[in-house]
């Protein structure tokens, strides 16, 4: 076994280079990470120059040409095609009173929208009252001098509430093609049967979004998103960029662009700022050495053997990631399974496969672990159904505590006969490394043989050859370096906890998972005294955050083209084809696996703000009976798992990827699919029965 002598450095580190090429940021601090890897370990290896090739240049060709196609297009129609504005005015309607109003269109259909005191419960309900208020909106087609009415379409009933303290939205489509033989003017008739005078602010689209054939487009949106990113043609962010570029050409190129105001509305900043929240006070943590501390207790408790290191290593970044967002536990834990998977002598990224995978597994417990979860427990009407911090890891823990221990029979099964085969490159990188470690001193070689004096008889393991010096050289250097800094990271913490767990109360209402997190970062910072703010915000993962937002602004580009809508209509087909008391059942596991597979082949993170409005269409529609809370678990685990299926599934994938290629090792698209796949059908399938158990069983959504 080799000697591991500087397992994690404390001063004088660089980078993980391999972490910036898959999230490109500002990574020239002079902030000291204990985690980076070391100066003296340049990755001279991975600079081996391409060999010229005659395909290799064609196949650069055609990227850089279709790349420029999509450039191109999308440059074209948003310099050629302007914002159009619509047309708002406020009417105040009187008893008994019908107003006109002349549009002039753009095409055969129109959109009308109304605000004010409108009762959308009445509306959706379709039972109006002759008693409550209302108001009439109707497209007619009228003479020249619109006295009389030629054509129309069917009347749209808008009700209203008796206050006017609320100020809500209602919004229909009219389509009527007008006459062929007679000259006529289009109008939009509003027709009042109110007993007090209302008023609406009433806004007119000339040029509503025609979505005939924008399923279409929307999946070639997607699937172009995962060509880019399987067979890296691009950066995984410039490929979301690219993509939500050409979605808003799109919806610019069929007479709907979206305003600057529009698309900034679509990005969720509640999810970005509860990542950017914890990222800055775990960069911060970092720094105290207690990541180092836990690799080195997982060290001596494993005795230096592999399953049970391995296990242990599972484990703590599973619990980790339940606090902490996974996609940053990667960060820490993966160079530290490195180092050690060299000093066990098993195969290095099989071991990161585990760890990426639990960090998944472990993130979807609460509502900040995962980004899926952000997504999901910071949504408006999630969180007016009731859904908290307390209310969302109840109602995960069950599935996320099995799906745990089924996990690492499944990683023993699928890994049992390769983990001890090292590939000739693995034992090159140690060798390499090996030689340019510092030698043991006197001091340690001492406390080594201490500890070999002093061990108990009774163990359940024995020690593995070298552990004692291997443990000696761990103690030695990688202490918690700084027990003041780690008590203040640990008071901010408890205050994290406390307001998601309090956020429930009446007086906590403003504690959203955005807020608390920002606010306790800036807490952290004043405890910390950090005076240089550029090099804590230089660990935050900029480029993560953009591949987010970017990510929001494709699904919302892709729910304007109808993808969406079309998804709902085909499980509401399915849900209605069965008993309604039945229905509850068929859309749990409609949304678990479906979630599931696309989230393995597409992303979780744009697959779950997919399939979250579909989740709130389905809950929404009467013509089924469908409660909203099952099925929030249901995409949450399927998101959040169904990540583990391939390597662009989850951004901790490409994460732990990045780092493996810094430190050498290779982590393909193939073999993260030959042996995680099987772990997402297990974890899958042990949340298929929980949530039938829980919620068609037993009903716990009903209490």
């Amino acid at each position: 076994m080799k000697f591991l002598s500087d397992i994690f450095r404390a001063a004088k580190s660089n980078v993980v280079d391999g972490v910036s090429q898959a999230w490109p940021s500002a990574y020239q601090s002079s902030f000291s990470r204990r985690l980076r890897m070391p100066e003296q370990l340049e990755p001279s290896y991975l600079d081996e120059p391409e060999s010229l090739s005659v395909w290799r240049l064609v196949f650069k060709i055609i990227k850089i040409g279709v790349l420029l196609m999509v450039w191109g297009f999308f440059t074209y129609v948003l310099v050629r095609m302007a914002t159009k504005p619509n047309s708002t005015a406020v009417r105040t309607m009187f008893p008994n009173e019908t107003l006109l109003r002349k549009v002039r269109l753009n095409s055969d259909k129109v959109a009308v929208t109304l605000r004010g005191p409108i009762d959308l419960k009445m509306m959706k309900d379709g039972s109006g009252d002759k008693n409550v208020s209302s108001v009439g909106v109707r497209m007619e087609w009228r003479d020249t001098q619109l006295n009389n009415t030629l054509k129309h379409s069917s009347m749209w009933n808008v009700y209203l509430l008796e206050k006017d303290d609320e100020f809500l939205e209602a919004e229909q489509d009219f389509k009527v093609l007008p006459p062929e033989k007679t000259e006529a003017k289009a109008v939009i008739s509003l027709k009042a049967d109110v007993e007090q005078p209302v008023s609406l602010l009433v806004v007119v689209e000339f040029s509503p979004l025609s979505t005939d054939h924008g399923v279409w487009y929307a999946a070639l949106l997607l699937i172009g998103l995962y060509i880019l990113v399987v067979f890296e043609l691009t950066d995984r962010t410039f490929a979301a960029l690219l993509m939500a570029t050409t979605g808003v050409a799109i919806l610019t190129a069929l007479g709907n662009r979206p305003t600057l105001t529009d698309i900034i509305s679509w990005v969720d900043f509640e999810t970005l700022m509860l990542l950017l929240g914890m990222m800055i006070m775990v960069a911060i943590m970092s720094e105290t050495g207690i990541f180092d501390w836990m690799a080195v207790l997982a060290y001596r408790i494993s005795m230096g053997h592999p399953w049970p290191l391995i296990i242990l290593l599972a484990t703590f970044t599973s619990l980790l990631s339940c606090v902490l967002d996974n996609v940053t536990m990667l960060l820490l834990m993966a160079p530290i399974a490195i180092r050690l998977c060299e000093a066990i002598e098993v195969q290095t990224p099989l071991v990161l496969m585990v760890i990426v995978m639990y960090a998944n597994i472990g993130g979807t417990l609460t509502p900040v672990g995962d980004p899926p979860n952000v997504i999901i427990a910071t949504n408006p009407v999630v969180t007016k159904d009731g859904v908290d911090f307390i209310i969302f890891t109840m109602h995960m823990l069950p599935g996320v505590m099995l799906a745990l221990l089924i996990g690492f029979a499944v990683v023993y099964l699928t890994m049992r006969k390769t983990l001890f085969k090292l590939s000739d490159r693995q034992i090159e990188l140690a060798a390499e490394r090996e030689a340019n470690r510092r030698r043991l001193s006197a001091d340690i070689s001492v406390r080594a043989n201490q500890m070999r004096a002093n061990q108990s008889g009774r163990q359940c393991l024995k020690p593995s050859a070298n552990y004692f010096e291997t443990l000696a050289h761990l103690e030695a250097h990688h202490r918690i370096q700084d027990k003041t800094l780690l008590i203040k990271c640990l008071v901010t913490l408890v205050f994290v906890v406390a307001c998601f767990l309090m956020h429930s109360l009446p007086f906590m209402k403003g504690a959203t998972l955005g807020w608390v997190a920002i606010l306790a970062a800036f807490l952290l910072l004043i405890l910390a005294k950090m005076d240089d703010i550029e090099a804590i915000l230089d660990q935050v993962e900029w480029s993560a955050l953009l591949f987010l937002a970017a990510l929001f602004v494709l699904a919302e580009a892709v729910d304007r083209l109808g993808f969406i809508e079309w998804l709902g209509e085909k499980a509401i087909t399915v849900i209605r084809s069965v008993d309604e008391r039945y229905q509850t059942t068929v859309a749990l596991l409609l949304i678990l696996w479906l979630s599931a597979i696309l989230s393995a082949f597409v992303g979780n993170v744009p697959v779950t703000t997919m399939i979250l409005r579909l989740n709130i269409q389905l809950f929404e529609n009467d013509a089924i009976r469908v409660p909203l809370s099952p099925l929030l678990w249901a995409l949450s685990y399927g998101a959040c798992f169904g990540g583990n299926g391939t390597l662009i599934g989850a951004s901790a994938n490409v994460i732990a990827a990045a780092v493996a290629h810094q430190y050498g090792y290779k982590i393909s698209f193939i073999q993260f699919f030959i042996y995680c796949f099987p772990m997402m059908l297990a974890t899958i399938t042990i949340a298929m029965v929980y949530l039938l158990i829980a919620h068609s069983v037993f009903a716990w959504h009903k209490t």
